[in-house]
């Protein structure tokens, strides 16, 4: 399958609000339907001397499965084939070390059923 890439020079002028980090761009001639509208996440990149560089990220979803979601995070099977234990805890936590035992007892027993249902299967 081929691409073909459609490059297209627009003269214009734009705008750096430092204080939002908002940059604008306005073309000197607007016509409509010049490029594709598309919404993204990305990196911009504006350089010191006013260039400026938008690329789309490849953000893609993790592909672990999903075990049991906890209080405080998550237990995951990865593609690898190892599991995961996830737990997040605030650094104001009264007692971060009754959340983590509470969320590892939980997981070690839903790792448990989870090991029986796949050896029955």
């Amino acid at each position: 399958m081929e691409t073909t890439i459609t490059t297209t020079t627009i003269g214009g002028s734009a705008t750096f609000a430092q204080c939002s980090a908002t940059f604008s761009f306005f073309p000197d001639e607007p016509v409509q339907g010049t490029v594709e509208r598309y919404k993204r996440n990305g990196t911009a990149i504006q350089t010191s001397d006013g260039t400026f560089e938008f690329v789309p990220g490849d953000w893609h979803r993790s592909r672990a499965k999903l075990i049991r979601k906890l209080p405080h995070g998550r237990l995951t099977k990865t593609l690898a084939g190892d599991f995961l234990l996830t737990i997040r805890v605030s650094e104001y936590e009264p007692r971060p070390d009754r959340i983590m035992a509470c969320d590892a007892e939980v997981a070690t027993e839903a790792l448990r059923t989870y090991l029986f249902m796949e050896e029955a299967a």
